[in-house]
Parts: structure tokens; sequence; C-alpha cells
């Protein structure tokens, strides 16, 4: 047991600890939280318009062009061509508490490390290689399945950002995961 809890803490912090220096110490993500000039009229103009909270993708069909599949294609697709479009994520508070946040985080980062660390204990002829190999598998299938597929949509201008989160802690965990799970019999 402890070969296992060990390593998935180890991994689970260094995975919090990677998404602290990504997201704001070496800003790898910056590209996708720039300041405008303008953010204050754009909130102000928002909240004028009694929008309620919710993830937006401004530009997309309305309801009643998605009622007629057979119309929607051409017509909304000739009316959009070249035309702006955002996505928008429109929150009505902003909460300064963030120790909710960081518990999730660091839960879910715990969870991530416990299934790779399990995942690298069912290796049946582990070496260095495969327990790194499956680590970085699993850090791209995450990648490809989300951001890189919502990159392929909107145009995420962080999406290096996100491969290199796939690639580099994962890497960490599995040389972590490797070095524990070794001892075991």
């Amino acid at each position: 047991m402890k070969s296992f809890v060990f390593p998935t803490v180890l991994g689970g912090l260094l995975l919090f600890f990677w998404q602290f220096l990504s997201f704001a110490a070496i800003n790898l993500h910056g590209q996708a939280q720039e300041y405008t000039p303008l953010d204050r009229d754009i909130l102000a103009h928002l909240a004028e318009l009694n929008l309620e909270e919710g993830m937006y993708a401004l530009g997309s069909p309305s309801p009643e062009e998605r009622a007629d599949p057979e119309g929607l294609g051409a017509e909304y697709m000739a009316r959009m061509e070249g035309q702006p479009y955002a996505v928008l994520n429109y929150q009505m508070e902003w909460r300064g508490d963030m120790g909710p946040n960081l518990m999730h985080s660091l839960v879910m980062n715990l969870l991530t490390s416990g299934l790779l660390v399990w995942l690298l204990g069912q290796l049946q002829n582990p070496s260095l290689f495969r327990r790194v190999m499956l680590a970085v598998a699993v850090g791209m299938v995450g990648f490809m399945f989300f951001p890189y597929s919502n990159f392929i949509w909107f145009k995420n201008p962080d999406i290096f950002a996100h491969m290199v989160d796939a690639l580099v802690p994962f890497v960490m965990v599995g040389l972590l995961g490797h070095a524990f799970l070794r001892q075991r019999p």
C-alpha cells in the first residue's frame, strides 16, 4: 500500500505545483488570459444586457436555425463566413476566495496521480521507458480529448501550453512512479 500511496501523494503534489507554474509563475497560458483596456466597458455592457451566467458561443446558430437542420447548413454558413465569433464564459460575480478552487484542484490532481500510479503498476514487464511512455500516453489522451478538440473549433491561443502541460508533468509522474513501483516484489 505504501508503494501506491506515497507516489500518488507526491505525484498529485507535483501535478498541483506544475499547474501553478504553468498558469501563474511561468504563465505559459498568458495568451488565453490577455488584458484588454476595454474590459470594464465590455463587462458593464454585458451586465446591462442582463445576460444569465453561462458559456456562450457567440455567432452560433439560433434555436430556430437549429430546429431546421436542412436550412441551417448553407444559410448559416453563408451568413457567418468571414464574420467574427467569440466564446464567452460569463460570471456575474468574481469571488476572490481561492481556497475552494485550490482544494478542488488538489483533490483532482491526487485522483489523477492515483489513477496514473495504478496504471503504471499494472504493466506486465515494467521498464522505465514503458512507464514513462504510458504516463505520456495518458497525458496526451487528456490533451487530445479536450484542449486539442476545443482548439480545432475555437482556436484557443494557449494550445501549445496545454501540450506542454500534457507532457512535462506526466513524464515527471512517470519517472516518480517508476522509482517507487520498482521496489515492489
